[in-house]
């Protein structure tokens, strides 16, 4: 893969990996791309379980394993890999007593539990917004191979839309609610029993908690995680991650109470001016 990729070796060179998977879940026979910071513990936890990583060139000194592939366009060279996984196009699996609107699409690797209501014009399993950047400026499309899950008695309204993820699935667990005009990014993960109003945004690899309630036009960050039962207020930035049980509001979200108080704070000093 490095000789046809790029980037170099730095051990286990005769090393054959079987599979490409996250690395929180990769083991022995499995190649995980580490390409961010928050990912090095995770990686040598993989490399001690005898995975293979392809690691960006900018954390090559904090992972260490049997089987290091270090490269200066990780991302780019993870896309690669993924051109060549041989994996077929799996219609949808819809589980007993759903109701999936005529006009909804679903995609490839799409699984649906049992009673999942779908909405008008919802896409499920499209491809997600994932770009690599590689040599001299070049811009590719990530392939999304992951599809989505949708867990039992989940409600997606009309004209959602929820990515497939990357190398695992896009989940909505057991019992989430999305309201109109909803859009869940590749990898991401709302929580049972979640409530996103109309037109709240996830972006990329985003994890939703547990009973989390997300007023209407939510905007929130890659990567970041919204504790069990916390409540963000409409039209709120989450640009943080935000604690099991806190009410935040505002951009960026803070909690509500002290946004309040710097509302009322600008608006005395406003009308004084």
């Amino acid at each position: 893969m490095a000789a046809r990729n790029g980037g170099r070796v730095i051990a286990g060179g005769e090393v054959r990996p079987a599979r490409i998977v996250p690395v929180t879940a990769a083991a022995e026979g499995d190649l995980a791309p580490v390409l961010a910071s928050r990912f090095v513990k995770a990686a040598n936890d993989a490399a001690a379980r005898g995975a293979a990583l392809l690691v960006d060139a900018s954390l090559a000194r904090a992972v260490k394993g049997p089987a290091v592939w270090v490269h200066e366009h990780a991302t780019w060279a993870m896309a690669t890999v993924l051109d060549e996984v041989k994996l077929e196009d799996v219609p949808a699996v819809v589980g007993p007593g759903c109701a999936v609107a005529p006009t909804a699409v679903l995609g490839p690797r799409v699984v649906l539990g049992a009673r999942v209501r779908i909405g008008a014009a919802a896409v499920i399993g499209h491809p997600g917004f994932g770009w690599a950047f590689g040599p001299a400026g070049a811009v590719r499309a990530v392939p999304q191979l992951g599809g989505v899950v949708i867990e039992d008695d989940a409600v997606i309204g009309p004209l959602c839309t929820i990515d497939a993820g990357t190398l695992a699935p896009t989940r909505i667990r057991r019992g989430a609610k999305l309201d109109a005009h909803v859009h869940v990014g590749h990898n991401g993960d709302v929580g049972e029993g979640a409530i996103l109003a109309a037109q709240c945004g996830l972006a990329g690899s985003v994890t939703i908690g547990k009973g989390a309630l997300l007023g209407g036009q939510v905007g929130v960050s890659d990567h970041v995680t919204i504790g069990d039962g916390a409540r963000v207020a409409a039209k709120s930035g989450v640009i943080g991650d935000v604690p099991p049980g806190a009410v935040v509001a505002g951009y960026p979200a803070v909690p509500r109470m002290r946004w309040l108080r710097a509302l009322a704070h600008l608006y005395r000093r406003a009308g004084r001016g």
